[in-house]
């Protein structure tokens, strides 16, 4: 008796929470508040027009489509080449070779260093700020600058020593390193392909570019996916490729807890239960499959227009019920999302024969004890 009263006060071990308490919690949820979402035809449809933001470029630096090159900066070496219109001009002498039988001279200039102010000194023109210019407007400027002194000038400017224009690509990349940007204007994609690509799959990789002590993200398969949303870098662009793999957890009556990979395909509720064994017939309940995630505000708005969100992000509890035979084919265009976790709740006949199970090896002792005295005063009577 003594141990049929402990068992009272004790609860059995079990996988996690029965259908019934999900849903006492989602009216009474104490400290974690969530929504509990029955799903329907109504809830699948929301839910299927809801873009996957894990594999979109949505969010990320929009690419910059303008014309031009690098621009320059401290550091920077410039080589720069004057074209007169006849020989024995101003620049004369200096490095000069005749063009069209001396009709014109090419004239290149010592190589020219950007000063920590910006500015390079050119002869007859003096000082010229250059920073924060592509080496095409520097080659205009100059020309403007030159047209008081020489008749039709041409000016001419290389990039010959690069320190401003520089990336780092770092992480997950097999040869990690820093990397020039040019006048091409390399994109996001090219540098990391230059980086040797990734170590792992990239649909597991994603991208960290940091701009201007902003930090944004995307998944490298997404840029894959939509070539437009490729952006060129700039100098000071700092790129780390993280591994953070897409996955989703099923745990429950499903045997045991399993962490799978998410493929880059979509994968169904259907899919996923399929892949781990299905639903345990004589364990789970078929009233309590349950699909826990994060969902936007925005979302939330349209799934439970009566109960606003607060937050930005609200957990949702959303619940199959595969009793019906609709719920197979709800199940079937559910589409399992990034760090999403698939429950099956234990049916009640479940946690009951769990308690009958240690109900009788804590009472049988009890039992035996007694029929050992009884025996024992019989023989004695």
């Amino acid at each position: 008796m003594g141990a049929a009263l402990g068992l009272a006060g004790c609860e059995t071990p079990r996988s996690g929470p029965m259908t019934r308490e999900i849903e006492q919690d989602s009216t009474n949820p104490g400290d974690f508040p969530f929504r509990l979402v029955p799903v329907d035809v109504a809830v699948s449809g929301i839910l299927l027009r809801v873009p996957d933001d894990s594999m979109s470029a949505r969010g990320f630096f929009r690419p910059d489509r303008s014309p031009g090159g690098p621009v320059l900066g401290p550091g920077d070496v410039l080589s720069i080449t004057v074209m007169e219109p006849a020989s024995g001009g101003v620049f004369s002498g200096i490095n000069s070779q005749s063009v069209g039988n001396q009709s014109a001279a090419l004239v290149t200039l010592p190589e020219l260093s950007v000063d920590s102010q910006g500015t390079i000194s050119f002869p007859l023109v003096g000082s010229v700020h250059v920073g924060g210019l592509t080496t095409r407007q520097v080659a205009s400027k100059l020309e403007d600058e030159l047209k008081s002194r020489i008749i039709q000038p041409q000016v001419m400017v290389r990039l010959v020593g690069n320190l401003t224009n520089k990336v780092i690509i770092a992480g997950a990349v097999k040869s990690p390193g820093e990397f020039d940007v040019t006048a091409a204007g390399e994109t996001l994609l090219q540098l990391v392909t230059r980086a040797g690509g990734p170590i792992v799959p990239p649909s597991d990789v994603v991208v960290e570019l940091t701009r201007n002590g902003t930090t944004r993200s995307v998944r490298l398969q997404a840029l894959i996916n939509q070539p437009t949303a490729d952006l060129k870098l700039k100098g000071g662009d700092f790129v780390n490729l993280a591994v953070k793999p897409r996955i989703y957890l099923i745990m429950g009556a499903i045997g045991r807890t399993t962490e799978a990979a998410l493929p880059t395909e979509q994968l169904t509720l259907a899919n996923a239960l399929a892949r781990n064994g299905g639903l345990i017939d004589m364990r789970a309940d078929v009233k309590g499959v349950f699909v826990l995630r994060y969902e936007t505000k925005q979302v939330i708005s349209q799934l439970t227009p009566d109960q606003p969100a607060d937050t930005p992000y609200v957990p949702v509890v959303y619940q199959f019920n595969f009793q019906a035979t609709s719920g197979f084919f709800l199940a079937d265009s559910f589409v399992l999302r990034d760090r999403d976790i698939v429950y099956l709740s234990n049916a009640p006949s479940v946690e009951l024969q769990k308690f009958l199970d240690v109900f009788r090896v804590a009472v049988a002792p009890a039992f035996s004890a007694v029929g050992v005295a009884a025996s024992v005063n019989n023989s004695l009577n």
